[in-house]
């Protein structure tokens, strides 16, 4: 066997080698905090090993008030409260959704309002309660 041939078969190898493995980088989400009308989102990689990307809408004195928070997380946490607002008379849902696949907490939700700096506020605080649990 050649050198030439001896290469190529190593280069034939190592690339099949290279398609077959898994991606080094990890899960990609989007993370943006208190996302309102118009945000963008940047991407960063899930710095768990087995993360996933989340995905919470929150909506507040009903559906007058709206905004999204983006980021990835160890595990899923479905069930996120705001304890602060209880003292208020603020109605608040929050849903949050998790997903395994690349840059798949995209759905961005829309929102029209004159509470939006009182949204932001409520958004970061539910991001901090988000990562409290971790």
């Amino acid at each position: 066997m050649s050198s030439l041939q001896a290469m190529k078969t190593l280069s034939l190898v190592l690339l099949v080698a290279l398609l077959s493995m898994e991606r080094a980088q990890g899960l990609r989400c989007y993370r943006c905090l208190a996302v309102l009308e118009g945000a963008s989102c940047s991407v960063v990689s899930c710095p768990f090993l087995d993360g996933v990307c989340v995905s919470q809408k929150v909506s507040v004195f009903g559906s007058k008030v709206r905004g999204e928070n983006k980021l990835s997380l160890l595990s899923c946490q479905k069930d996120v409260g705001f304890p602060l607002l209880k003292l208020t008379s603020a109605v608040v849902d929050s849903q949050i959704s998790c997903c395994k696949g690349d840059l798949c907490n995209a759905v961005v939700l829309a929102a029209s309002s004159p509470w939006a700096l009182c949204v932001q506020l409520l958004l970061s605080l539910g991001s901090v309660f988000l990562w409290a649990l971790l």
